[in-house]
């Protein structure tokens, strides 16, 4: 019986034994593995890193960037935005002639140019003009405030129109189109078949016809950043606008000085007119004076007739009274 179990105690050691062994070996694999991944992490992270200048390590830190920040891309310096400007202004001169001569010389030293113009002229001292301007955007800022020196401005806006994103979208396609269209005619030179060699060409003048539109586009962008536009309007004034005045008594002596002018001018141009259409006016007195000459007759016998008339009229009702007071 003490043989028995002690064959049973011995065989429940030998197998406590046996399990304790698996779990340390099990134990230390799992180390291994670990210490081993993490070993094949840090060469993977030793291999990006080395890579600076657009391996895999550098590229990662914008997009993680990007997701701490909300998800928000990373805004480029103010150098490098693309922005066409659009400036509209109103302006007034007593120095026609004399301003569009000095705008004309000074368009051409900033290296900008006269892209449309209208004239109007109503008469001698009342001309105007529209003009569209394209001046070098690193020069427009001193251009804008010459003018301002050399004629009154009354209005002024200023309109910045931020394209980067559109520019930038329009350089990759452009690029991505200039590499396809490389590999397509690398491929063109080694086709053998037929059938690949129509596929190839057709592919080949869809990319040709989409480089083409985006070319031109980036060209567009190019002249619309690099020259602002100024639309101009520009008229002749005799006196130039004052700025509105504040109080009371200022205002009310304003406005008697520009009624005393008005009234001038209103004489003068009636004056002119007169002058300019005298013979028209002489001819129609001599017509109006025949008239009156021809139809001088007429006229006399139409009053005696109602004179005649008026005093008929009075002898009847003379009589009648007459013949009632008998009665």
């Amino acid at each position: 019986m003490n043989m028995k179990w002690r064959h049973i105690t011995a065989l429940a050691l030998a197998i406590l034994l046996t399990l304790s062994l698996s779990a340390c070996g099990g134990s230390g694999n799992s180390a291994d593995s670990g210490q081993g991944a993490k070993a094949e992490s840090t060469a993977v992270e030793a291999e990006g890193f080395d890579t600076v200048g657009g391996g895999p390590a550098e590229e990662a830190a914008p997009e993680e960037a990007g997701a701490s920040g909300g998800g928000e891309a990373v805004a480029p310096k103010d150098e490098s935005r693309k922005r066409i400007v659009t400036v509209h202004m109103e302006a007034e001169t007593r120095e026609y002639d004399g301003f569009l001569e000095w705008l004309n010389t000074r368009l051409a030293e900033a290296g900008g140019y006269t892209e449309n113009s209208e004239m109007y002229a109503y008469d001698e001292h009342s001309r105007s003009c529209q003009l569209k301007l394209r001046v070098p955007a690193d020069r427009l800022d001193g251009f804008l405030a010459a003018m301002g020196e050399n004629c009154n401005v009354l209005s002024r806006s200023v309109n910045e129109e931020d394209v980067t994103l559109s520019y930038v979208d329009a350089q990759s396609y452009r690029d991505a189109l200039r590499v396809e269209q490389e590999r397509l005619l690398e491929l063109l030179e080694q086709a053998q078949s037929l059938e690949d060699i129509l596929s190839l060409e057709d592919r080949l003048t869809t990319v040709r016809y989409q480089l083409q539109n985006y070319e031109s586009t980036l060209r567009v962008y190019d002249s619309q950043i690099n020259y602002s536009t100024v639309h101009l309007e520009l008229r002749e004034v005799r006196e130039l606008t004052e700025p509105a005045p504040e109080s009371w008594g200022s205002r009310a002596w304003a406005g008697m000085r520009e009624n005393a002018r008005d009234i001038v001018v209103f004489f003068q141009e009636l004056g002119l007119f007169v002058v300019t259409h005298l013979p028209t006016l002489v001819l129609l007195a001599a017509v109006a004076a025949v008239v009156l000459l021809l139809t001088a007759k007429r006229r006399r016998q139409a009053r005696e007739s109602k004179r005649q008339q008026k005093e008929l009229l009075r002898a009847m009702q003379q009589s009648a009274e007459k013949g009632e007071e008998k009665k």
